[in-house]
């Protein structure tokens, strides 16, 4: 028997050949992970700009609700006080069988939160007091003011209030200080809010953000009110 033939064939990579494949492969590779996480990435924020969406308009929508719903207590205006944070008001969601209520929304910039709180009036209407056990419900968390670009940068106020011009019939509005003044607490006829409103997620940052806003006009406003000032009806 023949000795078997020594196999001579030595072809394949050599070491140069293999390191350059593995860097190209390695560099394939990284180009994946990098458009992997571009994508997770975006996705994330799509997700959290319409979980804020949805947050911030819920709470806006219970916002509106409430402020349209101001009444008068007898000859008494519905706006107790005004600030750039916050608003307290008069309030009647019921069908009249229910007490009206003393509401107030107000903003924190210390919790990010935007809080109702509510105080039931006793006795006889129209003589009616507001001094109950206050109770409070958060509307809203994670939200903020809305930033006006500059320069400077300045944060919005929450709350901003208007009245009919002084004198016109024509229904023309001028913004009111804040805090509102004992004359300008009756002339309050639109209150426009805005804020930003923020997903839950901890990472979440002010570009995946949503800005709501809404103007609200008071039931008792008349634009052809001589003194361009809202009335109680």
């Amino acid at each position: 028997m023949s000795p078997r033939p020594r196999v001579s064939d030595e072809s394949g990579f050599s070491l140069v050949e293999l390191l350059v494949a593995m860097v190209i492969g390695m560099m394939v590779l990284m180009a994946a992970f990098m458009v992997l996480d571009r994508t997770i990435t975006a996705s994330g924020q799509v997700a959290d700009r319409s979980e804020a969406l949805q947050r911030g308009r819920q709470a806006m929508e219970l916002v509106t609700r409430q402020l349209r719903s101001q009444v008068c207590v007898g000859s008494t205006k519905p706006i107790v006080s005004g600030t750039d944070t916050s608003v307290s008001f008069y309030a009647d969601l019921s069908d009249g069988t229910t007490p009206i209520k003393q509401r107030t929304l107000s903003y924190s910039a210390v919790t990010d939160t935007i809080t109702e709180t509510l105080v039931t009036g006793a006795g006889t209407y129209p003589n009616l007091t507001f001094n109950g056990t206050p109770s409070s419900t958060p509307l809203l968390t994670k939200v903020k003011q809305i930033q006006d670009n500059g320069p400077p940068v300045t944060l919005r106020p929450i709350f901003r209030y208007y009245g009919y011009q002084t004198g016109t019939t024509n229904g023309t509005l001028v913004q009111l200080s804040a805090p509102l003044s004992a004359t300008d607490l009756k002339r309050v006829a639109e209150i426009k809010v805005g804020f930003r409103a923020f997903a839950l997620r901890p990472i979440s940052n002010d570009k995946d953000s949503t800005v709501l806003e809404d103007d609200v006009y008071t039931r008792t406003a008349v634009p052809t009110e001589l003194q361009g000032a809202p009335e109680c009806i």
